[in-house]
């Protein structure tokens, strides 16, 4: 079963908004639910629509969904009001909207330097305490999306080193993404005032940052300066955009977090929902696994709470709402009062609070739910996979179960960027930190089967001077040529006992050292799939490798083509503009500044 069918078998009977993203995790639809279960499972069924459009529509969704993340709510009514909230701020792809409407991540902002870098980093403790830390985040690619967006109001400098003169500028200056403090093109004054909006927004101190922007506005409108004034309105229509109003949550003053917190077995969560200017800013979320773990529910929660808010003592609110208000709990609003004061630690005191407090407590129970419907899908897929290895022993006559099986594959066009990969599967599942590519050395011409041997040799060459363990199972892709190419390799490195098969794909015919004939699975076969899984995902990982061969091989030909560009050359100018898409998308004069304008004009004119 794939990360999606478990993702989607796990979701709640409960009302909602479900969020599907793509591979590279962007949100690409947003809907509102019920029943988030039934709703989300529809999508998944082979129904008949009545709009032919309509329904490829909807398979054309499906076939790009990677994952999906969901939002709890009290009732459909909140639901709607949270999609629309939410359908706003991200503008997915698929969705109809109207315009006008130490393990955990944190922002750095070094504030130790002249130009203070923003980075996402872990472990704060690592670093010098003049600098700025915000967080934890549980969500990185939200924060990273969070500063992908700021960048494009508020430029700043992401650079792993501290800010250094440099003659010509990085990319991101050219992309509007830097201010170029390298090349003095901003004063430090005017750099630190871009940084501390930064903070304000990541502070969700939002209006103070809108008074300060309307400010400057209304400033240079008073002086005439009316582009400067035009500047700093699409600045504030911006921050509008990103800081639509959560309707649903509380007074507009409100700086408060609401603890939820829910433990059933082996598993809790606790969930934070962080509010700021009366508006949802962030959502941390925590399981952990009790297996392991020794103290009460009490107990569990008083340490979650306790490491919580001593690693995010940087982004304090005025009042915590806690669920349990535990004994001992005094001595932890003694140590943040430390670093801020006034800070109050209570139950719910109205309605509002108790209606978040019921939301975070909901999705923190649901959360719990969810972890054991997942341990339990996965226990039926263990036992599942134990069996298929059992069986895969009895058909191959194995001398034990093939726990350990070494996936091979070749990949070129007509001989050329060949590559090949080694794939581990553990326990019928891809154990990738020992994955392996190979850029084949011995061959330039159309011949699968000597690469084959190349790589097997080398594979187990290797293992065997570091003294590393053998698989239980070899499987190669293809059939008797490339099963005896193995073979021989073996025989030559003197390894002995170690059973190989051939999967050749035409067919999916499996074939045996020793038998004439192949045998061929049922299509449902569990053993077939896995060994297809084996197969398939040693073809895709020599076909990454292949690719990028042939994409570097590519380009380095067009700009060897253009008469004045050399291999230095060349690699110059990959390294200063990154690609050659950005290459030829600069301007003559940005390229007379890397090249000289005879060399700059020849990549105008090649590069169209």
């Amino acid at each position: 079963m794939s990360a999606l069918e478990l993702q989607r078998k796990s979701l709640p009977n409960e009302p909602g908004i479900y969020l599907f993203k793509d591979t590279e995790g962007s949100i690409i639809y947003i809907g509102k639910a019920i029943n988030l279960k039934k709703r989300v499972s529809q999508y998944f069924l082979k129904s008949s629509y009545r709009d032919p459009y309509y329904e490829e529509k909807i398979k054309d969704l499906v076939s790009k969904i990677d994952s999906i993340e969901y939002i709890v709510t009290e009732n459909e009514k909140e639901a709607l009001i949270l999609e629309n909230i939410q359908i706003k701020k991200h503008a997915p792809r698929f969705n109809v909207f109207m315009r006008d409407s130490k393990s955990y991540p944190w922002v750095a902002i070094f504030y130790a330097e002249e130009f203070p870098r923003i980075q996402i980093i872990r472990g704060p403790e690592k670093y010098s305490q003049k600098n700025l830390f915000l967080g934890p985040y549980t969500d990185k690619k939200e924060i990273i999306r969070i500063l992908r967006d700021l960048r494009k109001i508020f430029p700043y400098c992401s650079c792993k080193k501290k800010v250094r003169y440099r003659k010509r500028p990085c990319i991101y200056y050219q992309l509007n993404l830097c201010p170029g403090p390298c090349i003095k093109a901003i004063s430090t004054q005017a750099y630190l005032e871009n940084v501390k909006k930064i903070e304000l927004f990541l502070k969700g101190e939002t209006d103070e940052l809108k008074n300060q922007i309307s400010e400057k506005m209304k400033k240079a409108s008073d002086d005439q300066n009316f582009e400067m004034a035009a500047f700093w309105r699409d600045k504030l229509d911006a921050i509008e955009n990103s800081t639509e109003k959560q309707h649903v949550l509380l007074d507009h003053e409100a700086n408060k977090d609401i603890v939820g917190f829910n433990s059933r077995n082996n598993h809790v969560a606790m969930i934070v929902i962080q509010i700021r200017e009366g508006k949802m800013t962030n959502r941390n979320t925590f399981t952990l696994d009790l297996r392991e773990k020794v103290g009460s529910k009490e107990e569990i929660f008083q340490s979650l709470i306790e490491q919580y808010y001593q690693n995010a003592k940087f982004i304090l609110p005025d009042v915590i709402i806690s669920p349990i208000l535990y004994d001992g709990i005094k001595l932890l609003k003694e140590l943040l009062n430390d670093f801020k004061e006034g800070i109050q630690i209570r139950k719910p005191r109205d309605e509002k609070e108790e209606g978040i407090l019921r939301i975070a407590t909901k999705n923190a129970k649901v959360m719990v739910n969810q972890q054991i419907q997942m341990e339990e899908i996965k226990n039926e897929e263990q036992e599942q996979l134990e069996s298929t290895l059992q069986e895969a022993k009895e058909l191959l006559n194995l001398p034990g179960e093939p726990r350990v099986i070494e996936g091979f594959d070749i990949s070129n066009i007509e001989g050329t960027d060949a590559t090949g990969s080694t794939v581990v599967f553990l326990n019928g599942k891809p154990y990738r930190r020992d994955y392996r590519h190979y850029k084949i050395r011995s061959k330039s011409t159309p011949d699968d089967v000597g690469m084959m041997k190349e790589v097997i040799e080398r594979r187990y060459s290797a293992r065997i001077a570091r003294d590393k363990p053998l698989p239980d199972l070899i499987l190669v892709d293809g059939g008797k040529g490339q099963l005896n190419a193995a073979l021989s390799v073996l025989e030559d490195l003197g390894i002995e006992n170690i059973p190989i098969i051939g999967l050749a794909k035409r067919l999916e015919e499996i074939f045996l050292v020793g038998r004439k004939e192949s045998i061929m699975l049922p299509q449902d076969s569990s053993i077939l799939k896995l060994f297809q899984n084996v197969r398939d995902e040693a073809h895709r990982f020599a076909v990454r490798l292949h690719k990028k061969q042939r994409e570097k091989r590519i380009v380095g030909s067009i700009l060897d083509t253009i008469n004045g560009i050399g291999p230095v050359t060349r690699n110059k100018l990959l390294q200063h503009f990154g690609s050659v898409e950005n290459i030829k998308s600069t301007s003559l004069e940005e390229l007379s500044k890397v090249v000289n304008k005879k060399v700059a004009e020849a990549i105008k004119k090649n590069l169209k």
